[in-house]
């Protein structure tokens, strides 16, 4: 099927779901040379939530108020931070080979690249001010109205792009997520409520399917210069695919593969200890886990919002803090080491900010109780 003319889906699923099975099935299609550069246009039937990839749940979202109010939410095989996404929004999702002479390669392109594109795109469709805001955000006169993540591995971009159609339970999402303080300290405005618009109400009337469907076309020629999309649908190898993604991502094994509880379990000694830090990039918050023995980093977990390239390149980071000198110069200067390698790529996200969560780590250093 690989070749020929771009393909636009259609369809409707819940953004959780979509998140751990059909995205990432369509995206190894893609890959495989199973199905053509896609376009998805997906609505989403239900509200759900989910978390990025290299986040732990337990630091992201408020699990207690999850669990006592029935709120689903999954870990994304993509980058970026949590997403409330809700019933009557969308995602609009390019799964395209970096071959093309529009499809950028690298993080550092594709964020300003895509997003200026599409905020043009809107603005004259739409008649608002709608502008790219680094790194990876589409606002409205400082309101967020498009959060994305983005994937580029295997010679294909993956960047998923929600949509808020439809007024968001700001509320409800805020309990669900709560907001650490240096996520928003750089935001003109800082509660959740203040800090979200939508579609319709920037628009001034009603969206449906069709008009989305029309703004995506729009938006596809402008940013790639193709505008023929040809409608398909899902086929077989990706159902199948998507079948074995959900089962995958649907474990507790996996939702909870960046947590403590899973990273420190059978490690940990009488006279070890633990510290958090957290600190705010310009690429997205870093939360940085140190656990220190007779002076040297035993474990490191690196969590966060950004979005690194390769995605296994965090775990990299990891691995290379094992071992280090428990102290402020020490790891910053591992970081810096491990930046600097030409297959790794963290978009707005230096040494320094790493070092930072890293330095507020070590201050935080409590005996561990077993």
């Amino acid at each position: 099927m690989a070749g020929g003319n771009w393909r636009l889906i259609v369809d409707e699923n819940s953004y959780a779901d979509f998140s751990v099975s059909v995205s990432p099935a369509i995206e190894k299609a893609v890959v495989n040379g199973e199905a053509p550069p896609t376009v998805y246009l997906n609505i989403f039937d239900v509200d759900s939530i989910t978390i990025g990839v290299n986040e732990d749940p337990e630091q992201a979202l408020d699990l207690e108020f999850c669990s006592q109010n029935g709120i689903s939410f999954r870990r994304r095989p993509n980058g970026g931070g949590p997403v409330y996404a809700g019933a009557g929004s969308a995602f609009l999702v390019f799964f395209l080979p970096t071959s093309h002479p529009e499809v950028p390669e690298t993080t550092t392109e594709a964020f300003p690249k895509v997003l200026t594109a599409f905020a043009e795109t809107m603005a004259q469709r739409y008649g608002f001010p709608a502008e790219y805001r680094p790194l990876n955000d589409v606002q409205v006169e400082g309101r967020k109205l498009v959060p994305t993540s983005l994937k580029i591995e295997n010679g294909v971009m993956t960047f998923r792009i929600v949509i808020n159609v439809k007024p968001i339970d700001t509320e409800l999402a805020g309990k669900i997520m709560p907001m650490p303080p240096e996520k928003v300290k750089d935001k003109v405005l800082k509660d959740m409520t203040s800090r979200f618009t939508c579609l319709e109400r920037e628009a001034g009337k009603p969206i449906d399917t069709a008009e989305l469907e029309a703004m995506v076309r729009e938006a596809t020629a402008h940013t790639f210069g193709e505008e023929t999309l040809e409608n398909g649908s899902v086929i077989d190898v990706e159902h199948v695919y998507a079948d074995e993604f959900r089962a995958e991502y649907e474990s507790d094994d996996w939702l909870f593969a960046k947590s403590e509880k899973t990273r420190f379990a059978g490690l940990l000694q009488q006279g070890d200890t633990v510290g958090l830090g957290r600190a705010k990039a310009m690429g997205g918050l870093i939360w940085a886990t140190l656990v220190l023995r007779d002076g040297k980093v035993l474990k490191a977990i690196i969590n966060g919002d950004w979005h690194p390239r390769p995605l296994d390149s965090v775990a990299w980071l990891e691995d290379s803090l094992t071992g280090c000198a428990g102290d402020a110069d020490s790891l910053r200067n591992c970081a810096a080491e491990f930046l600097a390698r030409d297959d790794v790529e963290f978009a707005g996200v230096t040494a320094d900010d790493l070092g930072a969560a890293m330095e507020i780590a070590l201050g935080a250093q409590s005996p561990v109780t077993l």
